[in-house]
């Protein structure tokens, strides 16, 4: 059976009103699990991170049945 995982990223759009051309943008991508940021000029540089993080967090992902078990206190 496939496992499951979710991955939440923050996107951060800046888009300059006094602009010429107004398909000028870029913007910020967060990772929420890691903290990591990327700034990016086109959708392909945020792109391209996003896979980044999102294979990175994949080969360290370890299945639920073999993590230790909670401490108690």
């Amino acid at each position: 059976m496939s496992q499951r995982r979710t991955e939440a990223f923050l996107l951060r759009l800046i888009v300059e009103d006094d602009q010429a051309d107004p398909e000028l943008w870029h913007g910020r991508v967060h990772h929420v699990g890691s903290g990591d940021e990327q700034v990016f000029r086109t959708l392909q540089e945020a792109l391209t991170f996003i896979r980044y993080r999102c294979e990175r967090s994949q080969k360290r992902q370890v299945p639920l049945d073999e993590l230790p078990p909670p401490s108690s206190r």
